[in-house]
């Protein structure tokens, strides 16, 4: 017989929505304010959802991390987000459901489910060879906040290059398959990125020939005393340079002040900031503190 949950005790409540899945309970916050309340308040926990954007789709892989008391919960729920329709399909291995609510675009449904549980993030957004370009502008209003750009190997440069310049400036990480703008990488360095992967394993960048000389190393050292926001902070910076037993220490740090640490050297801003530089046999650190 049909159990009017909402009439049940709090505690018998509280036990019913830790028996649901993931799929159960997403169903159940949608019935109406209270009962995505009380889904809320389940402080049921995820793992990070990777979604991943094909030609006319978005899938989205959401996984428990958590066993529930009656039985686990090991198998993903996949979710597919259709751009020419606002409903979502879903995978629970029971096969597909197709779920639509009055009112709702695709980018509410992916704020209710952030929402639901707490702590959760679209950890991953991988862009596919079969993604088209005109598809990038309705994917960033679609999931307008995430940690880390993928963007795959088979994606053409102009692929590439688009997502890179349309996506990059509201993720934390990227991860790029192949160069865009082939070795000059300046353009990828203007974003304020906390990490920038290239996994380009055929054709890797070609940097045989540069030389970064002590004058250049000043200049950036300088530019970092005087925070300059239009300039790429990143917090760890490894340059691997030959015969470093002769770099120049007086040109490297000429007209900085700088405190000697044995072969460690510590760069104050005026906000407090602190920069260790730190020189070896074969390479030269730098590390924000």
């Amino acid at each position: 017989m049909p159990i009017r949950l909402l009439s049940l005790p709090e505690k018998d409540l509280q036990y019913t929505l830790n028996c649901m899945d993931i799929g159960d309970l997403i169903a159940f916050s949608l019935c109406s304010k209270r009962t995505k309340n009380l889904a809320k308040f389940s402080n049921r926990r995820i793992g990070p959802i990777v979604a991943d954007v094909y030609q006319n789709y978005i899938c989205l892989e959401i996984r428990p991390t958590e066993v529930r008391r009656v039985q686990d919960d090991p198998d993903p729920l996949f979710m597919y987000l259709d751009f020419s329709n606002p409903q979502i399909k879903l995978d629970r291995k029971k096969g597909i459901e197709a779920w639509r609510k009055e009112g709702f675009a695709h980018h509410d449904w992916i704020a209710h489910f952030l929402s639901i549980f707490k702590g959760s993030l679209i950890d991953q957004l991988g862009i596919n060879d079969v993604c088209s370009i005109s598809h990038l502008d309705i994917v960033k209003r679609i999931i307008p906040k995430f940690r880390k750009l993928k963007i795959m190997e088979l994606c053409s440069t102009e692929l590439t290059k688009m997502t890179f310049l349309k996506l990059a400036p509201i993720a934390e990480e990227v991860e790029i398959a192949n160069k865009p703008f082939g070795n000059d990488i300046s353009q990828l360095l203007s974003y304020n990125l906390k990490a920038l992967t290239f996994s380009d394993w055929r054709t890797p960048l070609e940097l045989n020939n540069v030389i970064i000389t002590e004058k250049e190393l000043n200049r950036f050292l300088k530019l970092w005393m005087k925070s300059n926001h239009r300039f790429y902070r990143p917090k760890y910076i490894k340059l691997y340079l030959p015969l470093i037993d002769d770099i120049n220490q007086e040109e490297l740090f000429k007209g900085i002040k700088y405190r000697d640490m044995d072969y460690q050297y510590r760069l104050t801003r005026a906000d407090g900031k602190e920069l260790l530089i730190t020189i070896s046999w074969s390479s030269v650190d730098f590390m924000v503190l």
